[in-house]
C-alpha cells in the first residue's frame, strides 16, 4: 500500500532489546508447557516482569539461572501487549546459604519490602543497592547476628522512603531525646515527656539505643552488637513504622520474630 503521491509509508524501525541490567529473581510461574513468566527487581530498569520461553526445557539457557533471589545480568526485549521477552539471563551469584529456613524468611521478607519501593519500569538504585547488599549481609553474618542486621536494614529501607521517624528528636518540639523517649497512639513519631499525649508509651532506653546505633553504624558491624542488645525488644516499633508505610503487616517478619 501507498500513501499520497505513490509514496510508500517510512516502515516502523524494529524494536530491540534493552541493554543488560543487574537483576534479583523475585518470583516465577509456569506459563504453558515449556516457559515461564519471571518477575525482577534490577538496577536500571525498575521491576520487570517477562516471559522466559522454553525455561522449562532440558536444554534451556534459563535453566537453573532464574530460581529465587539469583543475581543476573538479564536482558530483556521490549514491552508488546503488557510483556516483556526474557532474553538473556546470567547467572552472577548464587546465594545457596540464604537457604537455610531463617535466613530464607529474613531474606524473603526484605525482597517483599525492596518489591513495594519499586515501581515498574522505573528504577530505584538505592532500594536495588539496599537488596543486594543486604542479602550478601543475611547470607553471611553469623546466626545470632541475623536479627540485628534484619533490623538494621529495615531501617534503611524505611530511609529510603523516607518513612523513618527521626529518633533523636522530639516531633514535638524538636529537642534532643537522650535515652528516654514515648510515642503517642496512632502516631508514629518520638517525644519528649512534655510532649507525648495522655496516656503515653515509653520506649525502653535499650531499644531505642539498638535502633540508633543501627541507624548509624555501617551494615558490615551491625553483626558486634548482637552480643550486648537483644534485638527482639526493639523489633516492634520498625514493625508499626513499616506497617504504617506499606499498609499491610509482614507475615514473613512475624515468623522470623517468633523464631528469634
Amino acid at each position: 500500500m501507498t500513501g499520497r503521491g505513490g509514496t510508500a509509508p517510512a516502515a516502523r524501525p524494529p524494536q530491540r532489546a534493552t541493554a543488560p541490567t543487574d537483576a534479583v529473581v523475585l518470583r516465577r510461574s509456569d506459563f504453558r508447557e515449556s516457559s515461564r513468566i519471571v518477575t525482577c527487581l534490577t538496577r536500571d530498569q525498575g521491576r520487570v516482569t517477562a516471559l522466559a520461553k522454553g525455561a522449562h526445557r532440558a536444554d534451556s539457557t534459563f535453566l537453573g539461572r532464574i530460581d529465587f533471589l539469583n543475581e543476573l545480568r538479564a536482558t530483556f526485549g521490549p514491552d508488546r501487549g503488557g510483556l516483556r521477552l526474557f532474553v538473556r539471563a546470567d547467572l552472577v551469584r548464587e546465594r545457596r546459604g540464604l537457604r537455610a529456613p531463617r535466613r530464607f524468611l529474613a531474606a524473603s521478607h526484605l525482597a517483599q519490602l525492596c518489591e513495594f519501593a519499586m515501581p515498574d519500569e522505573r528504577p530505584e538504585p538505592r532500594v536495588f543497592e539496599l537488596l543486594v547488599g543486604g542479602l550478601a549481609l543475611l547470607e553471611r553474618c553469623p546466626d545470632p547476628a541475623l536479627a540485628h542486621v534484619l533490623l538494621g536494614l529495615e531501617l534503611r529501607h524505611l530511609a529510603a522512603i523516607g518513612a523513618l521517624p527521626d529518633l533523636d528528636h522530639c516531633a514535638g518540639c524538636g529537642t534532643p531525646l537522650g535515652e528516654v523517649a514515648f510515642r503517642n497512639e496512632g502516631d508514629l513519631g518520638l517525644y519528649c515527656r512534655r510532649h507525648a499525649g495522655a496516656p503515653r508509651q515509653p520506649i525502653g532506653a535499650g531499644s531505642l539505643a539498638l535502633l540508633r546505633e543501627l541507624h548509624r553504624l555501617p551494615g558490615r558491624e551491625w553483626p558486634q552488637l548482637a552480643a550486648t542488645s537483644p534485638a527482639r525488644l526493639a523489633a516492634p516499633l520498625p514493625a508499626l513504622w513499616l506497617a504504617a508505610a506499606t499498609e499491610q503487616r509482614s507475615r514473613l517478619r512475624a515468623l522470623f520474630f517468633e523464631q528469634d
